[in-house]
């Protein structure tokens, strides 16, 4: 979990941290049960641990919720630990995670985190609160969540402080639409995640609209990737906004020299030196057959050289021999030369041309060469500049490096309105704003840097 915690600064710091508890299973209460009971009858236990679980009796934010251990049940009924809360048939009833949060403490953002005392959730309110005291507008915090039962710990929450928002955070965006809109920061409906979807679905939806622009804020310049010696390609970053072809690509270049891009059709005609196949199986040292996936490049020569792609850095191209190619079997037989086990999906090439790369283009989430790495150029590295795929937003302190962030608030809006009432029409004023903002935008965008399209 990611909570959105907030820090007030006034006399100390007050942390306010949201009840988003994990479930791993629920059922429902079977009949009414009275305060100080310790069996708890429900629909049925069957998802649930046989061992001893924390349950969550009702909901999170209702007046009756409450956490308790059991450690046994039967199909319809839980032993527990005596209750405190009445509870109705129909009450929801989840096994849960965690019961406690530890908040720790550093007076730096990268120091020493010093635990405070552990504090039970807070199930019948949207949020937990801690009070320090002794916290300044300069102290940083994180949160765990903690089992009181088994003592397990969930790793840290982000470090966050009285100042953790920037200018240009979500939280920019978020609060002040909540705050002219009169929302309650406990509304159970318009809730922080809920507001940090609606700014993903408007985000999404300008990238959308604006697909195929490079970005300023997301390029990536000189990203290092390192080439294995017997392979023509290597894979593309899995930020890369668009991997089909170049388009997400703006460069690409060795330290010994730069790489030209040309496009599939003409790699295709210059790029003779990629014939050959992948092995379907193991090869292990002195084998004399290799399966391939399909031998039709070796079908030219009853006999030859073939050469196989190093798999690990420490690895030189192999150099083997065959004596024949069986078409219906796709193997090369009489294979002599083997002297290291060959992982399955290996490329093994035909008569390649190695040397040093001096084209490349884009295909199948990789970046193609025109000619096999060679041993010279072992773990090299190629560096690129490319455009990333808009990150996720995930917590309020998270930066919108998009100038054009404010309009996102007109979109919140009609979320907040759409979520209060699903008949709400398309026409609505603030839709209408935000789309209207996304042409304008799409219209007058500087990219920057030049796109080439070749028919």
């Amino acid at each position: 979990m990611n909570p959105q915690i907030k820090i007030l600064h006034n006399i100390g710091n007050t942390i306010e941290i949201p009840n988003e508890l994990e479930s791993k299973a629920s059922t429902y209460i079977s009949d009414n049960v009275v305060s100080g009971v310790t069996s708890i009858p429900v629909d049925n236990t069957t998802d649930f641990s046989d061992t001893s679980t924390l349950l969550l009796l009702s909901s999170v934010g209702t007046e009756n919720a409450e956490i308790v251990t059991s450690d046994s049940n039967t199909t319809k009924a839980f032993t527990t630990l005596a209750t405190l809360m009445l509870h109705n048939r129909g009450d929801n009833v989840s096994e849960i995670s965690w019961d406690q949060i530890v908040l720790s403490k550093c007076s730096t953002v990268d120091g020493t985190y010093i635990p405070l005392a552990p504090q039970t959730i807070f199930v019948t309110q949207q949020k937990t609160t801690f009070f320090d005291i002794a916290g300044t507008g300069t102290d940083y915090y994180k949160i765990q969540w903690k089992n009181s039962i088994t003592g397990n710990l969930s790793d840290f929450s982000e470090a966050v402080s009285v100042a953790s928002y920037p200018t240009n955070s979500v939280a920019s965006i978020i609060y002040p639409v909540l705050k002219a809109m009169g929302i309650s920061e406990d509304d159970n409906r318009i809730t922080v995640p809920f507001c940090i979807s609606a700014v993903n679905d408007a985000r999404k939806f300008t990238a959308a609209k604006l697909y195929g622009i490079r970005q300023a804020w997301q390029q990536k310049f000189e990203h290092p990737i390192r080439v294995l010696a017997g392979r023509n390609y290597v894979d593309l970053p899995e930020d890369i906004d668009f991997s089909e072809t170049d388009r997400s690509v703006l460069a690409a270049r060795f330290i010994e020299g730069g790489l030209t891009y040309i496009d599939k059709k003409d790699w295709n005609r210059i790029s003779c030196s990629t014939a050959g196949s992948k092995n379907s199986s193991l090869i292990t040292i002195g084998d004399n057959t290799i399966t391939l996936d399909n031998v039709g490049d070796f079908a030219d020569n009853d006999s030859g050289v073939a050469y196989i792609s190093t798999s690990i850095y420490t690895e030189e191209i192999e150099e083997i021999e065959y004596t024949g190619v069986d078409l219906i079997t796709n193997q090369l037989t009489g294979v002599t030369g083997i002297t290291r086990n060959i992982p399955a999906g290996t490329m093994v090439w035909s008569k390649p041309t190695i040397s040093q790369p001096t084209y490349y283009t884009v295909f199948d989430e990789k970046l193609y060469f025109d000619k096999i790495i060679p041993n010279s150029m072992q773990g090299s590295n190629v560096y690129i500049d490319y455009y990333k795929k808009i990150d996720e937003i995930v917590n309020l302190s998270q930066e919108l490096k998009e100038h054009y962030r404010e309009m996102y608030k007109w979109y919140l809006r009609y979320a907040i309105k759409y979520r209060k009432d699903t008949s709400l029409s398309s026409k609505d004023t603030d839709l209408v704003k935000f789309e209207g903002l996304t042409l304008a935008l799409f219209s007058n965008l500087y990219s920057g840097q030049n796109t080439i399209i070749i028919n």
